[in-house]
């Protein structure tokens, strides 16, 4: 009894204020498509956008939480618009567009899923944070499959539904086998040191963190849980993509670092343990970086190569973890801030790519420099970001991965020092796989039968947003 009461006067109501509105709104929606089928659907991705737009003003701050929260909505919001560019291969994929059925529901899954990452990043104990992780993962299972007429959809929806079911046991074994040795699902420090201290109690601690870590790896797109994420992005929907890749791995990288927060406190303390970890963290994050980066160089599709790419860029981004400090929160969001912006982009590109010339290939870029040159200008400064390109926000976010490596090497007693090869030479191939689409546009000639790419307003104004917000975020901080 004690323990239900500690977690239920945990929170407050305002807290999930984001969470509500979010489930509110998703609800109207389905309301109004059930019973007013004359009203214009069209309206629903604009309404969603324009809220969830809102919502990342009102939970702007200086805080961790409201960091995180006000991404999650405004890479919701892109996504939605881009539903929206993207609503009549919806239609054609959902009722074989006759009619605009299936419209509400791919406003509203969305919706769902980002009131689950704002729920998750207000979480302070282990129940908390499987279910609002789960509610992002039960909607992303329905968006990745939700084009019941192709193929490709059907089975990213059911591979990911399979192996996330296998995440989802190993974080509910996680959950119980932590509370059995500390006796709280909460990440109090002091328990996880009392259970650490006590020998009868001291494997169980760790078995626990095994198992969490798994299943959180699997959200974040991290080796050995990655295997779903190419086939899933190049199967699902390209707005459904495009989430999974910003806003389904903003939330695994906050379940991250919720699970290792009790342990940044105990760096100290106990030394081996601390040792083991860091060495487990660098293992994974340089088979991250390898399977990704390395993985991408041979593809052709090019949500394939986003695919591998969010493999790689998580590398990158667990290497923070590797140095188990408390102030490893900014460069996280930093990171995830600049990955964001430039994928977000790519994907709103490929989506318009998709519409018109009916290929998500890398060759679907091909002439762009001539025909659309301030177009292609925008996607160029996208994957210049995704590489590292100086004076853009990726390169300040790969270039603090590196500092953060490199911090750690400089103590006393350092075992990782293998890892910071492995990254250099992963950061070099990626100049490689995404100068391929650089390559289709500006050097690939155009076939006889293309027509001209017209971009819509919605989609050439997040390009330019994107783009400004990139090459300030990469310029400003050199300056200052």
């Amino acid at each position: 009894m004690s323990t239900i009461n500690l977690i239920s006067t945990s929170y407050t109501w305002e807290q999930f204020t984001p969470t509500f509105v979010l489930v509110g709104l998703a609800l109207l929606i389905l309301i109004a498509d059930a019973f007013l089928p004359r009203f214009n659907k069209k309206v629903f991705p604009i309404l969603g956008a324009l809220i969830s737009t809102g919502l990342a003003c009102f939970t702007a701050g200086s805080s961790a939480s409201s960091l995180f929260s006000t991404l999650a909505c405004a890479a919701t919001a892109v996504c939605l618009l881009m539903a929206y560019d993207y609503r009549k291969l919806v239609y054609a994929s959902v009722a074989g567009g006759e009619h605009e059925d299936g419209a509400a529901e791919f406003t509203a899954l969305p919706l769902l899923a980002c009131a689950g990452v704002c729920a998750l990043i207000r979480s302070r104990d282990l129940i908390m944070l499987f279910v609002a992780l789960e509610t992002v993962t039960l909607a992303s299972y329905a968006m990745a499959g939700y084009f019941r007429r192709n193929q490709g959809s059907v089975e990213a929806g059911v591979k990911y539904l399979i192996l996330g079911a296998v995440s989802t046991g190993l974080l509910v074994m996680g959950a119980a086998w932590f509370f059995g040795t500390t006796g709280s699902f909460r990440g109090d420090p002091r328990f996880v040191l009392a259970a650490l201290c006590n020998p009868h109690l001291s494997a169980g601690i760790l078995v626990s963190m095994g198992l969490l870590l798994a299943g959180i790896f699997f959200k974040a797109g991290a080796v050995p849980m990655h295997t779903w994420i190419p086939d899933v992005y190049q199967g699902a929907p390209t707005p459904v993509s495009a989430f999974l890749a910003v806003v389904s791995k903003l939330a695994g990288f906050v379940a991250l670092l919720i699970i290792l927060l009790p342990f940044v406190y105990l760096r100290t303390t106990v030394n081996d343990m601390m040792q083991g970890l860091i060495v487990l963290l660098a293992v994974v994050a340089a088979a991250t970086l390898l399977v990704g980066n390395l993985g991408a160089i041979p593809q052709q599709n090019t949500k394939r190569l986003l695919g591998y790419s969010s493999i790689g860029q998580a590398g990158f981004i667990l290497v923070f973890f590797v140095t188990l400090q408390p102030t490893i929160i900014s460069p996280v969001f930093n990171y995830l801030l600049a990955y964001g912006i430039a994928t977000l982009m790519a994907f709103f590109a490929l989506a318009t790519l998709r519409m018109q010339r009916g290929s998500e290939d890398i060759s679907a870029f091909r002439g762009l420099g001539k025909s659309n040159p301030r177009t292609a200008f925008m996607i160029t400064v996208s994957f210049a970001s995704l590489a590292g390109v100086p004076l853009t926000a990726g390169f300040l976010a790969k270039l603090s991965s590196f500092q953060a490596l490199v911090s750690t090497l400089i103590r006393p007693h350092h075992v990782v020092h293998w890892l910071l090869p492995i990254m250099i030479i992963c950061a070099a191939s990626g100049f490689y796989y995404y100068f391929k689409v650089l390559r289709a546009m500006y050097w690939d000639q155009p076939q006889q039968n293309d027509a001209p790419v017209t971009f819509s307003p919605l989609c050439t104004a997040v390009l330019t947003a994107g783009t400004l917000l990139l090459i300030v975020l990469g310029v400003i901080p050199l300056l200052f």
